[in-house]
């Protein structure tokens, strides 16, 4: 597949990675359909945002379709359409609970920043 990496401050290039696999029995793998840039993206270009490093897949908004799921993901199946946010949460921590998803202490905005995004 392709995909947008971050190299640095400034520093961007277009990169053939291996496609995904299931890594955690909570994963699903999506086929991405459309997907977009936003503002955060042109902070970690710029280098504003420490938790990204360089060879990090940029990308934490899209649409797409679900190919494969883990064992342990419940109410979504091969073929569903989803809508893929840059915020993951646990739905079990304090924070979940009160409705503040981007604090999740196992989540929170992880997507094309601490790990490989879309």
């Amino acid at each position: 597949m392709r995909a947008l990496v971050y190299k640095g401050p400034g520093a961007r290039q277009l990169e053939e990675r291996p496609d995904p696999t299931i890594q955690q029995a909570d994963d699903a793998i999506v086929r991405v359909r459309r997907t977009t840039i936003c503002g955060t993206d042109l902070h970690i270009l710029k280098g504003d945002v420490p938790t990204c490093h360089p060879g990090t897949v940029l990308g934490h908004e899209g649409v797409g379709v679900i190919e494969e799921v883990g064992s342990a993901v419940r109410g979504f199946r091969p073929g569903d359409t989803v809508l893929i946010s840059c915020i993951t949460s646990c739905g079990r921590c304090d924070y979940c609970r009160k409705g503040m998803y981007s604090h999740c202490l196992d989540g929170g905005w992880i997507l094309g920043n601490r790990i490989d995004g879309t």
